[in-house]
C-alpha cells in the first residue's frame, strides 16, 4: 500500500477478523448440534412436527434469499461509503461496519436451516443452508488487501 494506513486500521481489522472466525466456528457448532440430535433420535422428525412443511420451507428459503440480497446491498453501500470518505478514520469505521453487517447476515441462512431442522427435522435443508452460510462467510471474510484497496481508492487529503 502506497499510502499511510489510518491509526485505527489494525485494531478494526483484527476485530473484524476475530468476529469472522467466531461466526465461522459457530457454523461448526450448529453442525455438531444437528449431528448430536440426529444421532440421539434416529428418526428425528422435529420437535414440532407438522403435516405439511412446504410453506415453512418456502418461507425459510425466502428469508435466506432476502438475507443474501441484503448482504450484497449493504456490504456494497458501506464499502462505497468507505471509498468515498476523505477521512481515513471514517473509512475504516465504514469498512468495519461492512464486515460486521456482512458476516452477521451471512450467518442467517444457517440459523434458518437450524430452525427448519429443529421444527421439522429437515436435515437436508439444514445442510444446504449451512453450506450457503459457510460460502458467504468465506466470501466476506475480511482480507487486508481488500481493505487496503478500498482505502487507496478514497480521495487524498491534499492541501491546496
Amino acid at each position: 500500500m502506497n499510502m499511510q494506513k489510518p491509526a485505527e486500521f489494525d485494531k478494526a481489522f483484527a476485530a473484524s477478523r476475530s468476529l469472522a472466525m467466531i461466526l465461522g466456528a459457530s457454523l461448526l457448532v450448529y453442525l455438531l448440534l444437528e449431528e448430536i440430535i440426529r444421532g440421539r433420535y434416529r428418526l428425528f422428525l422435529g420437535f414440532a412436527p407438522m403435516r405439511d412443511l412446504s410453506g415453512l420451507r418456502y418461507a425459510g428459503f425466502g428469508a435466506a434469499v432476502i438475507a443474501v440480497i441484503a448482504l450484497r446491498l449493504l456490504h456494497g453501500r458501506f464499502t462505497a461509503s468507505a471509498a468515498a470518505s476523505a477521512d481515513g478514520s471514517a473509512a475504516v469505521r465504514a469498512l468495519f461496519r461492512a464486515a460486521v453487517v456482512g458476516l452477521t447476515l451471512a450467518e442467517l441462512p444457517a440459523l434458518i436451516g437450524l430452525a427448519l431442522f429443529l421444527v421439522g427435522g429437515l436435515n437436508k435443508d439444514f445442510y444446504l443452508l449451512l453450506f450457503a452460510s459457510g460460502t458467504l462467510v468465506f466470501m466476506y471474510f475480511p482480507r487486508p488487501a481488500a481493505w487496503e484497496a478500498v482505502l487507496e481508492k478514497r480521495p487524498r487529503d491534499c492541501p491546496l
